[in-house]
C-alpha cells in the first residue's frame, strides 16, 4: 500500500510543478493580453483644451476688438497649444504599443482559415476597441492644433490690419494753418476738461489726505522716493567707483562692469522711486482713475528717461576719460552728454502728453497739434545728438593714426547705424509734413528705441568678451577652482573662455534683435507688405516674386553673409589663437567657415523665396550646360580649391615652388592661391594649376633648405687644402646647421679644371638665397687669399699692335677671347 502511494506521488508531483512552471512563464504573455487603458488625463486635457479653443474662437470672431484683446487671445493660444501637444505626447506610446500587441496577436483569421481561440478573439476586440478610442482622441488633438495655428494666423491678421490702417492714415500737415485755427479754437474748452480734472484729482487727494493717518503714508513715501533717486544713486555709483578702482581685474572687464553698473543704478533708482511714490498714492485711494493712468505712463517714462541717461553717463563718462567706453575727446563728450538724458525726456514726455489726451478726451485738433509737436521735439533732438556724434566721429578719424582703426572692421556697424538713423528721420520729417503723423510717431519712437537696444548691446557685448576669458583664466580663483576639479589645461580653459564668451555673444545678439522688432508687434510685416503692394508680383512656376520677397531674401543674405564675416573673424582673432592648430589648419577652417556660412546663407534666402530643394536641383541642372561651357574654368578652381583645403598638400605659410618661381603661401582663396615672392610681390597662382601641376613644398615637412654651390677651381690648385678651405668655410657660417654635416664633393674634372660641388643645409629654406651669396662672398675672397685661382671657359690672347704713321695704337691691356 505504501508502494502505491509513493507510485502515485512521484507520477503527480512532476506533472504539477511542470504545469506551475508553465503557467509562472505564461503570466506575463497573459498579462499583455488584456486591452490597455486609455490616459484618463490626457483626455481631459483634450477636453479642456477644446473648450478654451472655442471660447478663444468665439472672442476671435467679435467684429470690434482692440489691439490689447487681439493680443489676449493671442497669449492665450500657446498654453493651449503646449497642453495639446503634452496630451498627444502621452497618447502616441499608448497608441503604438496597441500596435505592436495587434501585432503579436498576427492578421485576423478569413473564412478559409479554422476561427482563433475564444480568448484570443476577445483580446483582438478589446485591443482593436481601445486603439480606436486612442486614435481618435489623437487626431482630436492634431485637428485642434491645426485649428490654433489658424486662430493664431487670423488674429495676427486682424493685428496687422489694424495696425495697417493706423499707420497709414492721413492726418493733418503740420504745415496745414486750419490745423493750427481749429487746434487755438478748441484751447479754451480743452484746458477746461483739463482744470476739472484737475479739480476733481485735487479733491480726492486732499479727502485721502484727511482720513486718518494718510498724510503720513504718502509723506514716507516722498521722502523714500527723495532718498533712492538723489543720495541713494549717488553711494551705489560711489561704490561701483571704488570697485573699480580696486578690483584686480583687467581694465577692459572694469570699464565694462563700472558701465553696466551705472546704467543699472540708474534703472532699479527710477523705478523703485516711482512704484514707491505711485503704490501709496494707489493705496490711499489718493488718485482718480485719470491720474492712475496718467501715474503709470509717468513712472514709465521716468524709467525710461533715467535708463538713456544712464546710458549716456556710461557710454560718454564725462569728466571720466579712464572710464569712458565710447573712443570721444572731451570736447566731444561735453557737446554730446545731455543728449541722452534730452531724448529720454522727449520720450517720455511724448507718451505722457499722448496718454493724458486720450484720458482727458480731448478735442481731436489738440491731439494731433501735441502729437506734431512732439514729433518736431524729438526729431530736434535726436537730429542734433546724431550730427554731434557725426562730428565726434569725424574728429576721430582724423586724428594721427586712424588709418589702422579704419581698417579694423568696425566702421561698417557705425556707418549703417548712422545711416538708418538718417534715414529713418528723413522719413519722419516728410511724413510729419505731408500728413502721415501716425508713421512719422511710430519712426521716431523706433529709432529712439533701437538705439537704447543699441547702446546697451555694446555695454552688455563689451562685458560678456571679457567677462569669460577673465572668469576661466588660470590666474583667477575661478579658472584655478575648475582647472583642478577637472583637470584641465590653461589652453583648454583658455578655449573654453573664449567659446562660453562665443555663446554669450550669439544669444546677446538674438535677444538683441528680438528686443528691436518687439516694439513692432505686427507693424513690421505690414511696411514690408506695403512695399510688396500694387500686383508688382512675377511668378515662376509656383514660386510668387514680388519686390517685398525679393528684398527679404537679399536682406536674408546680406545678414547671413555679415554674420558668417563675424564668425571668421571671431576664429581667426578670438578662438583659432587659442587652440594648437597651426596656421595653415586655422585657415582652412576659416574657409571651410566661410563657405558654409555662404552656402547656408544662400539656401535660407531661397527658402523665403520659397525655392525648395526639388526646385533648386532642377534649377543647378538647367545651369549645367552653361556651367560645363562657360565657367568650367572656374568651377574646376573652386573644386580644386576645395581640394586643396580637404587634403592640405599646403597650408598657409608654407615655402612652395612652382616651376621656377618660389614663395610664401599666403591666403587659398576660392578660384585662386596667392603666394608671396621674395621680392614682396604677390603671384596669383589657379587652384587647377596647383592640383595637376607639380608643386615643391620645402616647408611643409619641416625639411631643411639645401643651398648648392658649383666651383670650378684650376686644375694647378690642390684638390685636398682646397676641400679643406671649402668646408672650413661651410663650418664657420653660423646659418649653416650640423646635421645634415656639409659637404664638398669632387664631382668632375676635365678641361684643366676642378669641379666642386659644395652642399650646405640651413634650418629655414627661405634662408637658402641669402646663406648662398654669403658663403660666395667668402669663399671666393678665402681662394684668393690662399692663392687658388677660379678656372677660366676660355682662352684669352693679347695682341699689342705697334703704331703707325697717322693711326692710333690699341690700348695695352686689350683682350680678346675666343
Amino acid at each position: 500500500m505504501v508502494e502505491q502511494r509513493v507510485g502515485v506521488a512521484e507520477f503527480v508531483l512532476p506533472k504539477f510543478v511542470l504545469i506551475l512552471i508553465v503557467w509562472l512563464c505564461a503570466a506575463p504573455a497573459w498579462g499583455q493580453t488584456t486591452a490597455p487603458t486609455t490616459d484618463a488625463a490626457a483626455a481631459a486635457q483634450i477636453d479642456q483644451a477644446g473648450d478654451d479653443l472655442r471660447e478663444v474662437m468665439l472672442g476671435s470672431h467679435r467684429v470690434m476688438l482692440s489691439d490689447a484683446q487681439l493680443k489676449a487671445q493671442l497669449a492665450a493660444l500657446p498654453p493651449i497649444r503646449a497642453a495639446l501637444n503634452t496630451a498627444l505626447a502621452t497618447l502616441v506610446p499608448h497608441l503604438q504599443d496597441t500596435d505592436a500587441r495587434l501585432a503579436q496577436l498576427g492578421p485576423a483569421p478569413t473564412a478559409s482559415r479554422p476561427a482563433e481561440p475564444v480568448e484570443s478573439a476577445a483580446t483582438r476586440a478589446a485591443l482593436t476597441r481601445a486603439r480606436a478610442v486612442i486614435d481618435a482622441e489623437a487626431k482630436q488633438a492634431r485637428m485642434m492644433i491645426v485649428e490654433s495655428d489658424q486662430i493664431a494666423d487670423a488674429v495676427s491678421a486682424r493685428l496687422r490690419d489694424n495696425f495697417e490702417s493706423r499707420l497709414w492714415a492721413r492726418n493733418r500737415s503740420v504745415l496745414d494753418p486750419g490745423l493750427w485755427r481749429e487746434f487755438a479754437s478748441a484751447v479754451p474748452s480743452d484746458l477746461r476738461r483739463a482744470a476739472a480734472a484737475v479739480r476733481d484729482e485735487g479733491a480726492t487727494f486732499f479727502a485721502a489726505v484727511k482720513q486718518g493717518h494718510g498724510w503720513f503714508g504718502l509723506m514716507v513715501a516722498a521722502l523714500l522716493a527723495f532718498g533712492i533717486v538723489g543720495p541713494g544713486r549717488v553711494v551705489l555709483n560711489r561704490w561701483g567707483f571704488r570697485w573699480a578702482r580696486s578690483s584686480a581685474a583687467a581694465e577692459p572687464l572694469r570699464r565694462a562692469g563700472l558701465a553696466l553698473w551705472l546704467v543699472g543704478v540708474a534703472v532699479l533708482t527710477a523705478l523703485a522711486a516711482g512704484l514707491a511714490v505711485r503704490g501709496a498714492l494707489v493705496g490711499e485711494t489718493a488718485l482718480t482713475p485719470v491720474f492712475v493712468r496718467l501715474a503709470g505712463l509717468i513712472v514709465r517714462g521716468l524709467v525710461f528717461a533715467a535708463g538713456l541717461e544712464g546710458l549716456g553717463r556710461a557710454v560718454l563718462s564725462p569728466g571720466r576719460p579712464q572710464w569712458r567706453m565710447a573712443p570721444m575727446a572731451d570736447d566731444d563728450v561735453r557737446r554730446l552728454a545731455p543728449y541722452p538724458a534730452l531724448i529720454g525726456v522727449t520720450a517720455g514726455l511724448a507718451s505722457i502728453v499722448a496718454g493724458l489726451n486720450a484720458a482727458l478726451g480731448v478735442s481731436l485738433s489738440s491731439s494731433v497739434a501735441a502729437d506734431c509737436g512732439a514729433v518736431l521735439i524729438a526729431l530736434a533732438v535726436v537730429g542734433g545728438a546724431l550730427a554731434s556724434t557725426a562730428r565726434a566721429r569725424i574728429a576721430l578719424l582724423a586724428e594721427p593714426g586712424a588709418a589702422t582703426r579704419r581698417t579694423s572692421g568696425a566702421r561698417l556697424p557705425w556707418v549703417l547705424t548712422a545711416l538708418a538713423a538718417w534715414l529713418a528721420l528723413i522719413g519722419a520729417l516728410v511724413a510729419v509734413l505731408t500728413g502721415y503723423l501716425a508713421l512719422a510717431t511710430f519712426l521716431m519712437r523706433e529709432t529712439i528705441w533701437i538705439g537704447a537696444v543699441l547702446a546697451l548691446l555694446f555695454l552688455v557685448l563689451r562685458f560678456t568678451d571679457e567677462a569669460f576669458p577673465a572668469w576661466l583664466s588660470p590666474s583667477g580663483k575661478t579658472g584655478r577652482l575648475i582647472e583642478t576639479a577637472l583637470g584641465l589645461s590653461r589652453p583648454a580653459m583658455e578655449q573654453i573662455g573664449v567659446l562660453l564668451a562665443g555663446l554669450a555673444r550669439l544669444l546677446l545678439l538674438l535677444l538683441g534683435c528680438t528686443a528691436v522688432l518687439a516694439p513692432f508687434g505686427a507693424g513690421i510685416d505690414e511696411v514690408a507688405a506695403k512695399l510688396a503692394a500694387g500686383g508688382m508680383t512675377l511668378r515662376l512656376g509656383h514660386v510668387a516674386l514680388s519686390p517685398g520677397a525679393l528684398l527679404g531674401a537679399a536682406v536674408l543674405f546680406l545678414v547671413g553673409l555679415a554674420a558668417t564675416r563675424a564668425l571668421r573673424r571671431w576664429l581667426e582673432t578670438r578662438y583659432l589663437p587659442k587652440t594648437r592648430l597651426d596656421v595653415g589648419l586655422r585657415t582652412s577652417a576659416t574657409s571651410a567657415a566661410t563657405y558654409l556660412g555662404g552656402a547656408v546663407s544662400l539656401l535660407v534666402a531661397f527658402a523665403y523665396l520659397g525655392v525648395s530643394f526639388a526646385q533648386m536641383a532642377l534649377l543647378a541642372g538647367a545651369l549645367s550646360v552653361g556651367i560645363g561651357f562657360g565657367l568650367q574654368a572656374i568651377i574646376g578652381n573652386f573644386v580644386s580649391g576645395l581640394i586643396l583645403l580637404a587634403e592640405r598638400p599646403f597650408a598657409v605659410g608654407d615655402w612652395v615652388a612652382v616651376g621656377e618661381l618660389e614663395g610664401d603661401v599666403r591666403r587659398i582663396n576660392i578660384r585662386a592661391t596667392e603666394i608671396v615672392m621674395a621680392d614682396r610681390s604677390k603671384l596669383i597662382v589657379p587652384n587647377a594649376d596647383l592640383v595637376s601641376k607639380t608643386v615643391r613644398n620645402m616647408t611643409h615637412a619641416g625639411g631643411a633648405g639645401r643651398v648648392r654651390i658649383v666651383l670650378r677651381i684650376d686644375g694647378a690648385a690642390d684638390p685636398l687644402a682646397t676641400r679643406d678651405l671649402l668646408l672650413a668655410g661651410l663650418t664657420a657660417h653660423k646659418a649653416v646647421v650640423a646635421d645634415p654635416a656639409p659637404a664638398v664633393l669632387l664631382t668632375d674634372v676635365a678641361g684643366g679644371a676642378l669641379e666642386f660641388t659644395v652642399l650646405a643645409f640651413v634650418a629655414d629654406p627661405r634662408k637658402a638665397g641669402s646663406v648662398k651669396s654669403d658663403l660666395l662672398f667668402e669663399i671666393v675672397a678665402a681662394l684668393r687669399s690662399r692663392g687658388i685661382a677660379l678656372a677660366q671657359d676660355g682662352t684669352t690672347v693679347r695682341v699689342d699692335l705697334a703704331e703707325r704713321d697717322g693711326e692710333p695704337a690699341l690700348p695695352r691691356g686689350g683682350d680678346i677671347s675666343k
